[in-house]
């Protein structure tokens, strides 16, 4: 099964490689590429949140961690799985849709650990997993009847529920699956702590955890804690993600929208030409917003967060906590690196 997913890493490395430098694929990933540039166009087309930019960010991140090394280091630590037993359970997965893949980490776990896994898309994100496990199908034909797609949870017999959502759709989930084993996951975001030592390329990459999907994801830097009268422009003046980030008219209408709003409303703001910085206690910033707060005692501020780490999904620093990401690495999370801290496959056993 590792092989199987060591060969779509592959493939997903030698497709960034032909977009960005116009590599042709090996004979052995040939069979599919030409139909999954398809796709890729597809998906750019019916959500326009998804740029191809977005899609090789994605696929460079997979392509970086499905590696048979990578795999067989992360599924080693759980000893007492058997991967020649047939399990019979299945395991239903709601998958959202914020950035493409999302919900890849999920079908991952239950693959190899050797359930079969029934999948409800997010309209989202519809196109790329389907088309993904044709390639795994091909390389290991007995996952045919392992993986299954529904767009009607109602009519279908599960055991376990993985479910992804906002903070409303978590209720409903906590409701109806209630007579079920589930793992729930509902709205996070990310922060940032910086201490007024953070050099130019620290700075930039932050921008990077800001932005990257457009800022969509429970991963992106939603928040940033800067030292008490830090000079706040510092982190509007560091980027080189100007140029991908107003490409996308999307987030350009939300930035307008968020400078009209605040402007006719008097409220204190900073700004450049893509980005907003607001003085804001609150943690989930809107889509070309980012909250920030300064902080006077570090020991407080780490008590806070403390407090606050239901809501928080990575913590971007330099030596500040254990349990941090440093600058840019917010989207290439480990294997083992789970949601929520949950540990999917321990939840599956």
């Amino acid at each position: 099964m590792i092989k199987t997913f060591d060969k779509l890493g592959s493939f997903l490395r030698e497709v960034k490689n032909f977009y960005l430098h116009n590599k042709y694929l090996s004979k052995k990933n040939k069979k599919f590429f030409s139909s999954f540039l398809k796709i890729i166009k597809r998906i750019t087309i019916e959500n326009s949140w998804f740029r191809i930019e977005d899609l090789l960010i994605t696929f460079d991140q997979w392509g970086k961690i499905l590696k048979k090394e990578k795999l067989e280091s992360w599924i080693s630590k759980y000893s007492f799985i058997s991967f020649s037993k047939k399990k019979s359970k299945k395991i239903l997965v709601i998958m959202p849709g914020n950035i493409p893949m999302v919900g890849f980490h999920d079908f991952l776990c239950v693959i190899l650990s050797g359930y079969k896994i029934i999948i409800k898309l997010s309209e989202e994100d519809n196109l790329l997993l389907p088309f993904l496990c044709k390639i795994i199908i091909h390389e290991k034909p007995i996952l045919k009847n392992k993986i299954k797609f529904t767009n009607n949870i109602f009519r279908e017999k599960f055991d376990y529920v993985i479910a992804t959502g906002n903070n409303n759709t978590y209720r409903y989930f906590e409701y109806y699956f209630r007579k079920f084993p589930i793992l729930l996951r509902k709205s996070r975001t990310s922060i940032a702590v910086l201490q007024g030592n953070e050099t130019k390329k620290e700075l930039i990459l932050l921008n990077k955890d800001m932005l990257t999907y457009s800022g969509r994801g429970c991963r992106n830097v939603g928040k940033i804690f800067i030292p008490h009268n830090y000079n706040v422009h510092r982190i509007l003046e560091q980027s080189f993600i100007s140029e991908y980030i107003t490409n996308n008219q999307k987030y350009t209408n939300n930035y307008k929208y968020y400078l009209s709003i605040y402007t006719m409303n008097s409220v204190s703001f900073q700004k450049n030409h893509f980005l907003i910085l607001k003085e804001e206690e609150k943690y989930y910033s809107p889509i070309s917003v980012v909250y920030y707060e300064f902080y006077k005692n570090i020991n407080q501020l780490k008590k806070i967060i403390l407090e606050n780490q239901n809501d928080i999904q990575c913590i971007v620093s330099n030596n500040f906590l254990e349990k941090e990401i440093f600058f840019g690495k917010t989207q290439y999370p480990k294997l083992e690196n789970y949601a929520d801290e949950i540990d999917t496959i321990q939840f599956l056993f």
